[in-house]
């Protein structure tokens, strides 16, 4: 019987549309930070090369998305690519995945500061393990102004050149699309890593954390009602 030295997520029984997923890998740790950057309700018992997964079927794309990413090996090829490039060489490289995400041009995000594109960058590869979703929603928060996202000022500023254009309407304003209309001074990453190895023991450590939290909560509950049921 293979030992699980390792477990992490949330209580099992709280875990509705309960599926499970048992598989050989030297990833679980990967896979269990992400699911849990993603907000996907998982428990997960896992050794250095096996890992058993319950987690809420609602998520079920999402979550082989993420085995899937975690076992292919571009996780590592990236992080050996920042590393030859350095920063923020390495970063700048990955902004045209980063527009694609946000469904923008690769020009309009370089006329942001250089801050601006380098903290997109960075964030795109602290969460490039979890579902698009996730990316998204991140990418989005960075370069959040006033609460209006990149994605409400894209759409508003596509409305305006289409207000704006001549008669004929191929001219390429949506290529033309302008900027944001002002953007934060200073940037604070969520999360600062620039690799995952460092992350990872910060985040693993906190789910276990939270997980401690919660068995603790139960157990005095459990003797509240132990002693209240006392003759």
């Amino acid at each position: 019987m293979t030992d699980f030295p390792y477990i992490c997520g949330e209580d099992i029984s709280a875990i509705e549309n309960k599926e499970f997923i048992r598989i050989e890998t030297d990833k679980a740790q990967e896979i269990v930070i992400a699911l849990d950057k993603s907000d996907i309700p998982f428990f997960a018992r896992f050794s250095d090369s096996e890992m058993v997964l319950t987690f809420d079927g609602s998520y079920k794309e999402q979550v082989e998305g993420i085995i899937a990413k975690a076992m292919s090996g571009d996780y590592e090829a990236l992080i050996r690519e920042l590393q030859v490039y350095g920063v923020p060489d390495g970063y700048y490289r990955l902004l045209g995945e980063v527009a694609e995400l946000l469904n923008t041009t690769v020009g309009t995000l370089k006329n942001r500061p250089d801050e601006i594109q380098l903290a997109l960058c960075k964030t795109y590869t602290d969460f490039w393990l979890c579902d698009d979703v996730t990316i998204q929603r991140e990418l989005d928060r960075v370069i959040s102004v006033n609460g209006r996202t990149v994605s409400d000022i894209q759409e508003h500023e596509k409305i305006k050149a289409q207000e704006n254009a001549p008669i004929a309407p191929e001219q390429g304003t949506a290529d033309k699309v302008r900027s944001f209309e002002e953007l934060f001074n200073e940037y604070q990453s969520r999360h600062a890593n620039d690799h995952f190895t460092r992350e990872a023991h910060k985040h693993l450590a906190e789910i276990a954390r939270r997980r401690q939290r919660t068995e603790q909560e139960r157990t005095i509950q459990n003797e509240e009602l132990e002693r209240k049921n006392r003759p």
